[in-house]
Order: structure tokens, then C-alpha cells, then sequence
């Protein structure tokens, strides 16, 4: 793969690595997917740089495709643990350096760190830490976890805020947390005279601005930080 643009490796056409070569490929990303599955390199090669039906633990197969010059090996192979193992090896006996990792349990991450490889996804936890945040609360609504200990999230505007600005909040300081963006319903009229609303986001927010029941904030900070905005958030401040 020739290109000016980052190429990456997604081993394993299983539902996660399908949706993320795509995902990676919409991106700009260089995407080459890996799959002994004929079916499963037939259903995504219109939708990748390029798909290749292949063995990921051959090694003589691997090097014929220039595994090597690839910028970043992601290996989505989900129920064979070992054929997982066994290509994760197989990059490092190839020098590739930047790899990542599925695992499904907790023998498979303890083999994986004792080999070496420092980025290990576990799919089913991120979901479950994803999940259990959404639902802890009816004012949440997007949420993504940017680290082991902080995320981003949409959050309704609590009631205590309302017909405040940022200013009046000092949300930073009291908080702990940023403000990164405000989404506000803006109301519009269509040609039969119905009044409809559109979602326009404020990326660089006015702290004069007052807030509505209506607004999302886009916050960003520690998990803790933000669980404690929500909470105090509740209470009339």
C-alpha cells in the first residue's frame, strides 16, 4: 500500500472489525482488511482501500502482502483467541511496533502484556462502561470515554442552571470541568408554515450567553468531576 495517507491493518472481518475498517476508511484512513472468510472480504472490499483473503497467522502469506510497511496493525479478531495470539506474534516477528488488540477475557490480556503490546481494546468493556453512564442518568445523552478515567458527553442543561450564563457558573473553576460546546434548537418555519427545530452547536461558547431547558452542553472532564457536575447541577444553584 503506496499512499500519503496513514495506512492501517484491520485483522478480522467479525462485526467490529468490519464496522471499523469502514469507520477508519470514511476517516481518510488507508484501510487494508485481512480475512481467511471469503464471504467476509467479498461483503467489505468496495468499502476499504483494499480487502485481501488471507491466513493472518501465515507468515510467508503476511510478507507477501507487505504486512511490514503498513503504519498500524489492528488485530479485531474476537472468538479464536488463538489465531488472535498467534498473528499478534506474527507482527511483532515482522517488526511492525504500533499494534492493537482485541481480547475477550482476562488470560488473553495477561498474555498480550506480557508480549509487550500496549494497546488492548476490550470491546464488551468499553460498551459496558458506555452503557451503564448513559442510563445512570435521563439527562445524559451521547457519551464517550476518552481515557481510563475521562470522557465527553452531551448532557441536558440542568435546572439549576437555567437563565444562567457560563460567566454567572464559573463552570471551570467550581466544577472542575469544560464547557466544549452548547447544542441549541433553533426554530425554523418550513413552506406549509409548520414550525420545525434545527441542532446548531456553538463550538467556541459566549459566557454571556443564558442558558436554556432546551440546551446540550458538551462537557469534557474527569468521570468523577462530571458525575459531580450532574449531581450539583440537580440541586437549585
Amino acid at each position: 500500500m503506496s499512499s500519503s495517507k496513514k495506512s492501517i491493518a484491520v485483522l478480522g472481518m467479525g462485526q467490529f472489525g468490519y464496522q471499523l475498517a469502514i469507520s477508519l476508511t470514511q476517516k481518510n484512513f488507508e484501510v487494508l482488511a485481512l480475512d481467511s472468510d471469503p464471504e467476509m472480504i467479498d461483503e467489505v472490499k468496495e468499502l476499504v482501500s483494499e480487502a485481501i483473503i488471507i491466513d493472518t497467522t501465515d507468515e510467508k502469506a503476511m510478507r507477501s502482502i507487505n504486512i511490514d510497511t503498513v503504519d498500524i496493525a489492528i488485530v479485531a479478531i474476537g472468538s479464536n483467541v488463538q489465531s488472535s495470539l498467534l498473528s499478534t506474534a506474527l507482527l511483532q516477528r515482522l517488526g511492525l511496533v504500533d499494534i492493537h488488540v482485541r481480547h475477550i477475557n482476562s488470560l488473553q490480556e495477561n498474555i498480550l502484556k506480557s508480549i509487550g503490546i500496549k494497546h488492548i481494546v476490550s470491546i464488551e468493556k468499553e460498551m459496558g462502561i458506555q452503557v451503564s453512564n448513559t442510563l445512570s442518568t435521563d439527562r445524559v445523552g451521547r457519551y464517550i470515554s476518552i481515557s481510563e478515567r475521562h470522557s465527553l458527553m452531551e448532557i441536558q442543561v440542568p435546572e439549576g442552571f437555567v437563565g444562567k450564563s457560563l460567566k454567572d457558573l464559573h463552570v471551570r473553576s467550581q466544577f472542575r470541568v469544560n464547557i466544549v460546546g452548547i447544542k441549541t434548537r433553533v426554530p425554523t418555519v418550513n413552506d406549509n408554515g409548520e414550525v420545525t427545530y434545527v441542532i446548531e452547536m456553538t463550538d467556541v461558547p459566549d459566557p454571556n450567553y443564558p442558558l436554556t431547558k432546551e440546551d446540550l452542553l458538551v462537557i469534557a472532564g474527569t468521570d468523577d468531576n462530571l458525575r459531580k457536575f450532574i449531581q450539583l447541577g440537580e440541586l437549585n444553584v
